[in-house]
């Protein structure tokens, strides 16, 4: 009796290892992962100044900057429709004026900060434009959770976009209120929130003066809803003619499919899971670069976690076309693939996030580039997705298995050495 018990605790033994030796290779594939997606671009506090506010501008947007960093599109898909309008001022706001990192690989050199509106050196915002940001409820967003507590206080309006809804339910004016967020991070903002209404499928929400919208691109309609409510939507259609979202109407419904992870998505998990051996893309960004087409590609690779970017110009900044200022890496040349900002074209003869799809597309499978729209919330209606043959897509399916064998190896280890024992 007792050596089977000894036989079954060996075994046990052995299935433990192996277990925790699979997940601590995963854990590390994804704390890999996560560090690799933020902007290592480095810089002295800003010096610029921001772009002269237009004689015809009727309400100032502050876009918030985190300090633990910030989602690319959050960030600039809101500003670029904004900014288009001559009716709004737009700058940028953060804690400090050191560059904001952005993942992907970029940072923003910040226009003002929140002692400048404070002090009357800024303008005060009419509206505040809330991304998501990484660490929503730290201790490094106290002073935006401070700020836009402060000016909501004073009246101003609220757009949060996908995930900043968690920085927004950190500051508490969600309660009692109606909002969405990024299907993924609903369940765990019911059990965080409850006191907050939590809305599934819906592109954006209005309750009040606060809107907020699902994943990422539903940003764009989120931000020609406000536009249409400040300024009329005749404007709103103009500008919205200009971004082209696909489908997009101002009367357009605003319910979506409910999203939530399934097998299809197996490939990005097992690419953030697995990262290494990744292939490498050098973004070059331009002065006068479309804010949407900035950080099209960054967001692709980024959420599809298929490859590494790093962001580069020839001076180490560009400004973008409506005035945001931008830091890389200075251009190197550093091998790898180089793809320009703003100059891919899909085959529909779209830009932005229609070209970015189809680049993806050519290394990934096309159930990880229909999983990636999922997640950014992005109709692939004018994306033409070409089966890939290239090796690049198997690159985590034989990490895994690699990963299973050395688990499954670590595990015979006391299996082997009971054997060793009852021969001696």
């Amino acid at each position: 009796m007792s050596s089977v018990l000894r036989r079954l605790g060996t075994i046990a033994l052995s299935a433990t290892i192996a277990l925790v030796a699979f997940a601590a290779t995963a854990a590390a594939g994804i704390a890999h992962s996560s560090q690799s997606s933020t902007s290592k671009v480095a810089g002295t506090p800003s010096a610029h100044q921001p772009i002269p506010r237009s004689a015809k501008a009727r309400f100032t947007v502050a876009v918030v900057l985190g300090q633990s960093g910030s989602d690319a599109a959050d960030v600039l898909a809101p500003y670029e429709v904004l900014a288009s309008s001559p009716d709004f001022a737009v700058y940028t706001i953060a804690a400090s004026t050191k560059p904001a990192a952005l993942d992907g690989g970029m940072a923003v050199d910040p226009d003002y900060t929140f002692a400048d509106v404070a002090s009357g050196a800024a303008p005060a915002p009419d509206l505040i434009v809330v991304p998501a940001v990484n660490l929503p409820d730290g201790p490094e967003e106290q002073a935006a959770r401070d700020f836009v507590v402060e000016r909501y206080g004073a009246g101003a309006r609220i757009l949060g976009i996908c995930a900043g809804s968690r920085l927004l339910s950190a500051t508490g004016i969600l309660n009692g209120l109606t909002a969405t967020s990024h299907w993924s991070r609903i369940a765990a903002l019911e059990k965080s929130n409850p006191e907050v209404s939590w809305i599934r499928g819906q592109r954006y929400v209005q309750d009040g003066r606060v809107t907020t919208t699902g994943g990422v691109t539903s940003s764009i309609s989120g931000a020609l809803k406000v536009m249409a409510d400040m300024v009329g939507s005749a404007e709103a259609k103009r500008v919205g003619g200009e971004i082209a979202y696909p489908g997009w109407t101002l009367s357009s419904t605003t319910r979506i499919p409910k999203a939530s992870f399934g097998l299809a998505d197996a490939a990005v998990l097992l690419n953030t899971a697995f990262p290494w051996g990744r292939p490498s893309f050098t973004i070059e960004l331009t002065d006068g670069v479309g804010e949407i087409d900035a950080s099209a590609l960054f967001e692709v690779y980024s959420y599809s976690q298929s490859a590494l970017t790093r962001a580069v110009s020839s001076t180490g900044s560009v400004r973008t076309k409506h005035g945001l200022m931008l830091r890389t890496e200075l251009k190197r040349d550093a091998g790898g693939q180089t793809l320009v900002a703003g100059d891919l074209e899909s085959s529909s003869g779209f830009g932005g996030l229609d070209a970015a799809f189809e680049q993806l597309g050519r290394s990934v499978s096309p159930a990880l580039v229909v999983s990636v729209g999922k997640m950014l919330e992005y109709p692939l209606d004018r994306v033409t997705r070409a089966s890939s043959q290239t090796t690049d897509q198997w690159r985590a399916p034989a990490l895994l298995g690699l990963a299973v064998l050395l688990a499954a190896g670590l595990g015979t280890l006391p299996l082997l050495a009971r054997r060793l024992r009852r021969r001696k």
